[in-house]
């Protein structure tokens, strides 16, 4: 009786099996890459969406948008007030975080609260994987969505002749400060007061974790590269900031009460992650300069604008058009 073996696979038919298969995983990867970041883009398209809706349930409530924080006041006499709460703060509770805000007094200082360091998921977005625990960031929870500033850190800054910019630039949450008492607050302006219409007007946008570096200085857009941990500037989400000489002579502290100074900690001094508040200004550009606007989603951003629509914006955008949007009330209404 003669036995019939079976022929097994050559070493070499063994070899093309196993490059067939690499090739087909080298295919493959960037589409299953492609469609985790569809995903990403798409969870984070609701989380801004929701903020915006939070935002608008303010405005329902008080018929005008959040101050971009509370600072405290800074008349009178000593001793001085530090609140630092943030315009994140207000629309808590329209964001269904009711309980959170309940135990909040906005009229005493948010440091060393516990709502300063609260995980809010609302907060962060999925494409950006540094700092979710705020252990990692000075026990502050870090926000990826900030409001718009304006074009720098003065309030309603005259920018006539600059780079194409005329008139004052404001943005909805920046830093221009009330006329009358209690003096020295953030401005909270009314829906009558976006000139520019709200379809028009941009609102909040995307900041990483980690920020944006270039050796270029300011008014670019898209030529800087993402920090790392060890180099980082954040935003924190529920302590804001004041800025030296920007709303009087009274001694304003940082929101950590240590000392004097424009942030809550000082990029290049205090070692990383150097933070701001949840706000972001548009001479920074977008992913170029840390104190611009940037996302970890490849070439673009995606922004809210006070009609509470969300939209991409490309890392190429023009300068000058990325400053009329994020601006409130220049008479420069873009059309795009």
């Amino acid at each position: 009786m003669h036995l019939k073996h079976s022929r097994g696979f050559t070493v070499v038919e063994l070899l093309v099996v196993v490059a067939i298969i690499g090739v087909l995983i080298t295919l493959l990867l960037p589409a299953v890459q492609a469609a985790r970041e569809a995903a990403r883009r798409s969870n984070c398209q609701n989380k801004l969406k929701q903020l915006g809706l939070g935002m608008h349930g303010y405005v329902d409530a008080r018929k005008k948008f959040p101050p971009r924080g509370v600072w405290g006041i800074e008349t009178g006499s000593p001793p001085f007030t530090e609140n630092h709460h943030t315009w994140i703060t207000f629309i808590l509770p329209y964001i269904e975080e009711q309980s959170l805000a309940s135990g909040i007094q906005v009229d005493q200082p948010a440091w060393g609260k516990p709502h300063v360091n609260a995980s809010l998921p609302v907060l962060r977005c999925p494409s950006d994987p540094f700092f979710l625990n705020p252990s990692d960031s000075r026990d502050l929870t870090v926000t990826n969505y900030a409001g718009c500033e304006g074009i720098d850190w003065w309030y309603s800054r005259d920018m006539y002749g600059f780079k194409g910019l005329n008139g004052w630039m404001t943005g909805v949450l920046g830093q221009s400060v009330t006329e009358r008492a209690p003096y020295g607050q953030p401005h909270a302006l009314k829906i009558s007061q976006i000139t520019d219409g709200l379809a028009k007007t941009l609102l909040m946008g995307e900041v990483t974790s980690v920020g944006f570096f270039n050796f270029s200085g300011l008014d670019l857009m898209g030529d800087g590269v993402p920090g790392t941990p060890s180099r980082a500037y954040a935003r924190a989400a529920l302590i804001d900031l004041t800025v030296d000489g920007a709303t009087g002579q009274a001694p304003w502290k940082k929101a950590n009460g240590d000392a004097t100074g424009a942030w809550i900690y000082v990029p290049g001094v205090e070692g990383p992650p150097s933070m701001s508040g949840p706000v972001f200004m548009t001479r920074g550009g977008i992913n170029s300069h840390f104190l611009g606007a940037s996302s970890l989603h490849p070439g673009f951003i995606h922004i809210t604008m006070c009609d509470g629509s969300v939209r991409p914006v490309r890392e190429t955008s023009d300068w000058l058009v990325w400053n009329f949007i994020c601006g409130a009330n220049d008479a420069q209404v873009i059309n795009e």
